[in-house]
């Protein structure tokens, strides 16, 4: 495709992938898990009880925090939920205090995330919280929701172990009889 064909040609996240997951902030994880499962018949759910960083910034400032994370498959929109621990103040915690939580961010895949990066900050767009896992995986969440309205945009980088465990996550709900609706890592 020509450049001039293109739609998104010159945008902001033109090259990055589709929505892929739907984060939500929560207060209390087994209620979230609970409602998510029981109520929603969304799972299984794979729970991390504690993400590690190499790095970890926000506003550009190092901190150091606990969250615990569960993601799930649903009908191949992925389900993220986000409770932090403990720790520095983050955009996690800023969220919780002014908006009790729920939906949070929308998550994107990009194979350049320093191109991606550049793109969005040409549109004034900076970011929030950003770093890396020790596993290797970038992430950035970008300053695109002022008002806290779920329109935080999350950017990741996957490693290939990151695309493995996504494609099992989709086979788990593939398979899922609604047993043993909550799995820890």
């Amino acid at each position: 495709m020509h450049q001039s064909d293109d739609p998104m040609a010159g945008k902001a996240g033109a090259h990055t992938g589709a929505i892929m997951q739907l984060g939500y902030v929560v207060a209390d994880m087994d209620a979230a898990l609970a409602h998510w499962t029981r109520d929603l018949g969304v799972g299984p759910f794979v729970v991390t009880s504690r993400i590690e960083f190499a790095e970890l910034r926000h506003r550009g400032t190092p901190i150091n925090i606990h969250q615990s994370v569960a993601l799930a498959s649903w009908n191949g929109m992925q389900i993220e939920l986000i409770q932090q621990v403990s720790g520095d103040d983050s955009l996690f915690t800023r969220f919780l205090a002014r908006r009790g939580g729920g939906l949070h961010h929308v998550c994107l895949t990009t194979d350049d995330m320093d191109r991606d990066l550049a793109a969005w900050r040409a549109r004034g767009v900076g970011i929030l919280m950003d770093g890396i896992t020790v596993a290797g995986i970038r992430f950035a969440y970008l300053d695109s929701d002022p008002d806290d309205q779920g329109r935080v945009i999350e950017i990741v980088q996957p490693t290939p172990g990151l695309t493995r465990f996504f494609a099992r996550l989709a086979q788990l709900s593939t398979d899922w009889d609604g047993t043993d609706p909550i799995r820890h890592l």
